[in-house]
């Protein structure tokens, strides 16, 4: 598991509607699990809410700039 996959994959969600939109489309967790490993991306969840969390604190320094 890897903090490093989960951020890349918030970077992915951000920057490119094609893959967001694969993402949408996983029909559960086992789904979207395999689409993921398929990308290369292993994380867990605590990874990815540490992910998410970092990119919520770059957009408010953005905003409060």
């Amino acid at each position: 598991m890897s903090i490093n996959d989960a951020r890349k994959f918030v970077v992915k969600l951000r920057e490119n509607h094609k893959f967001r939109n694969k993402t949408l489309e996983t029909t559960g967790l086992e789904d979207l699990s395999s689409f993921l490993h398929s990308e290369g991306l292993i994380f867990d969840q605590r990874e990815l809410i540490k992910a998410m969390g970092e990119c919520m604190e770059q957009l408010e320094s953005q905003v409060s700039d």
